[in-house]
């Protein structure tokens, strides 16, 4: 078997590209091994000045896994991929009989009374505490940063396109998103520190509740942006019946509306602390990435 020292998966998602940036630019020619799927875009990664080696598989399928391990030994794996993949990964190390460093990206969604993944979400870090390796969990909070994102900039265009943006309920939820440049420099800081051991939230440099997010758009935008109060429980229907008719397709979830009712800032100070974790403040997060959107032409100028 081929000893390699590091292996990663979400290696074109928009952190993995964003933390491969980093790596290229504080090690420079490093080896790294990327697990990616035949149909992943990889030339973005081209002009990185990296050795980079491509594995072709799925990380959420043990076969992928179980032929990886038959034919390298990684020192680390770094999987920013689905934390449901997890389980998958930890049989197939077992299966092989090898405890690499694994660095895991998560979510603070483990907390919440709503995800319909919250269960699982405990479940697995819960097997992820019997590894008997070493390993290093990080939870991030919402992440935006550019259009690749999940969230926000959703909400920018929608605010840019329409001028206002439905608001359920009284808007009062603590929301603390965390900037994707700033998750992927504390996997980074990660990988620099082996020896950490154990789980870290990270969040943004930003409390803000979501009226208030709505208010920081509409002047990033220099636009107004109206934000129209409707009943709870009318959000809900309409999330559920759009769920009903459009499935994946639907823009609204009935969980996104109940996710707003419910605070989710959490305390980063044992990042910060272990980590060198300073993240970037909401107000200059967003600005940068509206003026990513403006010139990618997602929104108006």
């Amino acid at each position: 078997m081929v000893k390699i020292n590091l292996l990663l998966t979400g290696t074109t998602g928009l952190t993995g590209t964003l933390f491969l940036g980093h790596l290229a630019k504080t090690s420079p020619s490093s080896e790294v091994h990327c697990l990616v799927r035949p149909t992943s875009d990889c030339r973005p990664l081209e002009s990185l000045n990296l050795n980079i080696h491509y594995l072709t598989g799925d990380s959420a399928i043990n076969q992928t896994w179980d032929t990886i391990l038959a034919k390298h030994t990684p020192t680390t794996i770094i999987h920013i991929a689905s934390i449901r993949h997890v389980p998958v990964i930890l049989d197939s190390l077992k299966t092989s009989k090898q405890t690499p460093h694994l660095i895991v990206i998560g979510t603070t969604g483990v907390y919440s009374q709503y995800n319909q993944y919250s269960q699982d979400y405990k479940a697995i870090e819960g097997q992820l505490a019997q590894y008997t390796g070493s390993y290093c969990l990080l939870r991030p909070t919402m992440i935006y940063g550019s259009e690749r994102d999940k969230n926000l900039h959703k909400l920018i265009k929608f605010c840019d396109r329409y001028g206002f943006f439905p608001v359920f309920g009284a808007g009062n939820c603590l929301l603390q998103p965390i900037h994707a440049d700033d998750l992927a420099q504390a996997i980074l800081s990660a990988l620099q520190r082996p020896y950490l051991q154990g789980s870290y939230d990270l969040s943004g440099g930003s409390i803000v509740t979501f009226r208030e997010l709505l208010v920081l758009v509409k002047k990033l935008l220099g636009k107004p942006v109206r934000q129209v109060y409707l009943p709870l429980n009318l959000g809900v229907w309409i999330g559920t019946m759009l769920e009903n008719l459009l499935g994946r397709r639907s823009p609204v979830r009935r969980e996104q509306i109940l996710r707003l009712q419910e605070d989710k800032a959490y305390s980063h100070d044992a990042a910060q602390k272990d980590l060198d974790f300073f993240p970037r403040p909401l107000a200059i997060g967003l600005e940068q990435e509206i003026n990513l959107l403006r010139g990618h032409g997602v929104i108006s100028s």
